[in-house]
């Protein structure tokens, strides 16, 4: 039983010598044993040990790169059976932390949040900054399936066991809608509670966030979580990329055969570029798409077929409908319906270890 309460510190000293006393004056409020964990850079670049040692805090230099990889040393760290963490720079008020104890106690959350959103909280960010969270933070709810309002802020109290469980890999802050995703699929009936707080600026010094990147950031997290949610979108999505680059070299190739050692026999350089379509479409599917790397001779075989079939249907369909409209829009339905079709038998068959398993 007890408290872990993490600060993840980057040259905060000057913040660290007036928010720690405040920390543990509300701390000392509550009925549970508490220690205080301020996990630093790498390298020390100030004072942040002998601040620590000044007011009782475990000081622990980061281990992983990056807000992620501090927040990752936080959770190694933490002995007790909650997990408090808050900004270290004074922007969150430790004065939330017995009503964020209190909602998280008696509603039995998995989650309690400290939200400037919710009903009763507010933020004095600039408009622009205000705007963007917002954005940033509907496409989270939606990707994510999680009906918290404010799920951008590291306010938060969980409880250990349920971090402990996941495997986190981002190393920016975006690692704070990574850990929801993990700890959802881990249990899906996640229970999230908001606590409304006014965040504030920060106390000295300046903040460590630069805007562009950390939107390219968030950006690239939501399409990669989004495809960790949703397996089968991003196996659409893929084998359509896929399939449109090996397109392309199919085209190439049989355009630099036909214009040099092959300019009599298109035929033949129709085939070179359909294998070479094959292998591009195969190897990318099967390594980096659907990620099976066992049984490939087998998996191989199966995707030929699949190949084969398609390309048999694709011709029979235009030499069916060849008269009903026009030849270039009957040939890229076709190729959409085809495509379609290949997608599913290899989803069913090539890539499904049920069938293939034991087929070699």
């Amino acid at each position: 039983m007890g408290i872990s309460v993490v600060l993840l510190a980057y040259k905060e000293a000057e913040n660290l010598s007036f928010l720690l006393p405040k920390i543990k004056g509300f701390l000392d409020e509550l009925p549970e044993e508490y220690e205080i964990l301020v996990i630093d850079t790498k390298e020390p670049l100030d004072n942040t040990s002998e601040v620590c040692e000044r007011f009782g805090a475990r000081y622990i230099n980061q281990e992983y790169p990056g807000f992620g990889g501090a927040f990752r040393t936080g959770i190694k760290y933490a002995e007790k059976d909650k997990f408090l963490i808050l900004d270290s720079d004074g922007s969150h008020d430790p004065k939330y932390i017995p009503d964020i104890y209190k909602k998280f106690t008696e509603g039995g959350y998995d989650l309690v949040i400290g939200s400037r959103y919710t009903e009763g909280g507010e933020t004095n960010d600039s408009k622009s900054s205000i705007i963007m969270s917002h954005i940033l933070n509907t496409f989270f709810r939606i990707c994510l399936g999680i009906k918290a309002k404010d799920i951008s802020t590291d306010y938060r109290m969980y409880r250990t066991e349920q971090l402990k469980a996941v495997e986190l890999e981002n190393v920016n802050y975006d690692v704070l809608q990574e850990v929801l995703l993990r700890m959802k699929q881990n249990k899906p009936d996640l229970k999230i509670g908001e606590v409304p707080i006014s965040f504030q600026k920060r106390i000295n010094g300046e903040s460590k966030r630069r805007l562009i990147p950390y939107i390219i950031g968030y950006m690239k997290s939501l399409v990669r979580f989004t495809f960790i949610r949703y397996p089968l979108l991003r196996n659409i999505v893929l084998y359509g990329i896929f399939g449109l680059i090996a397109a392309g070299l199919d085209f190439g190739v049989f355009t630099a055969l036909t214009k040099t050692v092959m300019k009599n026999v298109p035929e033949a350089a129709s085939v070179i570029g359909n294998i070479v379509g094959f292998i591009f479409t195969f190897t990318t599917n099967t390594y980096w798409n659907f990620r099976k790397k066992d049984r490939i001779a087998v998996r191989a075989a199966s995707y030929g077929a699949v190949t084969l079939l398609g390309m048999g249907l694709s011709t029979a369909l235009i030499h069916l409908l060849k008269d009903s409209m026009n030849l270039y829009l009957l040939k890229i339905l076709v190729l959409l319906l085809v495509s379609a079709i290949q997608f599913v038998l290899n989803k069913l068959v090539t890539y499904n270890n049920k069938i293939i398993k034991g087929r070699d």
